[in-house]
């Protein structure tokens, strides 16, 4: 008998909601089929809208995974405050979801949260701006332009949507505060259900992830066609369509490091397998986000693990694609560190892929 996902143990506390409560849980239903779970099993509780994800673990940071330079140590320490003091993003709600759902699909845990936060305080002034990044005031400006500027987003491994359906309400409700502040002038650029001008890309390898995003949207009042779910690897088919377009960019890859005959897979297995270090789809990846960003307001955010050695990613993409990457966000998520990773085009490469 299949027990349905409920979020009635859901936890109410004072205590922050970037700090966490994990417990050992056992659990069953009298007189019924039971369903248990072993001694090495976390339930996570948040204080989040209907999640009680599933914890997932690594092994414990190696000296050579630690970032080599003080640059980096700094921007890793500024990450960690902002993620501190940043509010905690109202994920959309996932009730339409049901346990048999997230037997196929990811369910959203720390990293979706970070990454949530991360959009938020980019896109919603969830944050201090200051205190993340080499220019507080160029920061301040973006977050008070950005939305304007966004006509393309892209999501590559969606998931059940719930990111790209964060973003695309952020967006939705700033443009709509700026049109009534503005005596409701301009309305031709401003979205609205009747003019939904900006276009949400999500692309999945996983059949039933693909048909959750779309619910998820739906489900969250988007105007219909607003997202544009696609069945494919990473942006393949778009490339040629979207090179140099995506103003905002969005990937939670596979990051678990893994032997590589693990990677590639269609089911819910793939959203967690990433090959050695953690990379393999990462790596395939970060060409095609080079190339797809527009110049020069386009932004990645890319959520990576310390096993991932995102200095060297950030190294990297400098070197061969002119990318400027940076943490954004940073947190502890039991023994390992999980961080957004920003990134942004370069002045001296402009149209990169174009």
């Amino acid at each position: 008998t299949e027990i349905p996902y409920t979020s009635s143990c859901d936890l109410v506390c004072d205590r922050s909601c970037h700090e966490e409560v994990t417990a050992c849980l056992f659990w069953g239903l009298a007189n019924a089929t039971a369903q248990y779970f072993s001694i090495n099993t976390y339930i996570t509780y948040r204080t989040r809208r209907g999640t009680v994800p599933m914890a997932e673990t690594h092994q414990l940071r190696t000296r050579d995974e630690l970032p080599k330079s003080r640059q980096f140590k700094e921007w890793n320490r500024k990450a960690e405050a902002l993620a501190k003091q940043c509010r905690c993003a109202e994920m959309p709600s996932l009730s339409h979801l049901t346990s048999a759902d997230y037997n196929n699909v990811y369910e959203p845990a720390d990293d979706t949260y970070l990454l949530l936060d991360g959009l938020g305080v980019e896109f919603d002034g969830g944050g201090d701006d200051t205190s993340c990044g080499e220019s507080g005031a160029d920061s301040g400006k973006l977050l008070e332009n950005k939305a304007d500027k966004v006509v393309t987003t892209l999501e590559l491994g969606c998931g059940t949507g719930v990111v790209t359906t964060y973003l695309a309400k952020t967006l939705f409700d700033r443009r709509r505060r700026k049109r009534r502040a503005e005596g409701g002038r301009n309305d031709a650029h401003v979205i609205s259900p009747s003019n939904p001008n900006v276009t949400h890309y999500v692309t999945d390898l996983n059949a039933h992830a693909v048909q959750a995003a779309l619910r998820t949207a739906a489900a969250s009042g988007l105007p219909r066609g607003t997202v544009e779910a696609i069945l494919c690897d990473l942006a393949s088919p778009l490339l040629d369509r979207l090179t140099g377009k995506v103003d905002v960019l969005i990937f939670n890859p596979p990051y678990v490091p893994t032997p590589d005959d693990e990677v590639g897979s269609t089911g819910i297995e793939a959203s967690w397998a990433g090959g050695r270090d953690g990379r393999v789809v990462l790596d395939r990846a970060l060409p095609q986000i080079a190339r797809l960003l527009s110049w020069p307001h386009g932004v990645a955010y890319v959520i990576t693990v310390d096993d991932n050695l995102p200095e060297d990613i950030a190294d990297m993409m400098m070197e061969k694609y002119g990318v400027i990457m940076r943490p954004l966000v940073r947190r502890k998520a039991r023994n390992e560190y999980l961080a957004v990773q920003k990134m942004t085009l370069s002045r001296s490469t402009g149209n990169i892929g174009s």
